[in-house]
């Protein structure tokens, strides 16, 4: 799908580069646009590389598998069912500590093996919310350290780059919050339609 969204852009682009006469600005545009995505690569390659390194150490001297016990009460009250039947919660907490982490790689086997169970857990309860709240949860993970945004922040010559983690903190904790309500508001309603 976003092949066919590039394909349409570039082809409408050059379209209406031809049609306007402005062949000679695409051109520059698309020479200038490279280059600057090889620049920011390049800028921000040494800020990953160390963060990524950290994340990595932390991972291995077992801070996730720490987080990933530490948050697992907490996570009964956001995925009761698979809380209660002990299914899938492990893996469960496993992601969020690898998300909390900014360890992506690592949190996708988590959230795949995740997924799988939950998607049996919800054939035995079709009650259950866990499954849809794990899908959205995953796409507002919180991260501790947004290595990303720093590094961007850093590369576009920020003063300081870490004024925004407060920030993304309470934007993420508000936006988790939402959607926990959103899917619970969801789960309230699916379970009305079955059984009224």
């Amino acid at each position: 799908m976003i092949g066919k969204i590039f394909c349409i852009l570039t082809s409408s682009s050059f379209a209406f580069a031809l049609v306007s006469g402005k062949m000679n600005e695409l051109s520059a545009a698309v020479l200038s646009g490279a280059a600057d995505a090889a620049a920011l690569c390049i800028s921000t390659l040494g800020v990953m590389c160390l963060w990524s390194g950290v994340i990595g150490v932390f991972d291995g001297v077992g801070v996730t598998a720490l987080i990933a016990k530490v948050v697992r009460p907490i996570l009964k009250y956001i995925y009761p069912t698979a809380h209660k039947t002990g299914v899938g919660i492990d893996e469960i907490a496993a992601n969020f500590a690898a998300n909390l982490l900014g360890l992506g790689n690592a949190a996708l086997p988590f959230g795949l093996s995740a997924m799988e169970k939950l998607s049996e857990l919800e054939k035995k309860y079709p009650d259950s919310h866990d499954m849809l709240t794990f899908a959205v949860m995953n796409t507002v993970p919180f991260q501790a350290f947004p290595t990303t945004l720093i590094a961007l922040r850093e590369a576009a010559g920020s003063q300081n780059p870490y004024d925004i983690i407060l920030p993304i903190y309470l934007c993420s904790f508000a936006t988790i919050i939402f959607a926990a309500l959103v899917c619970r508001l969801c789960a309230a309603a699916k379970k009305t339609k079955r059984h009224g």
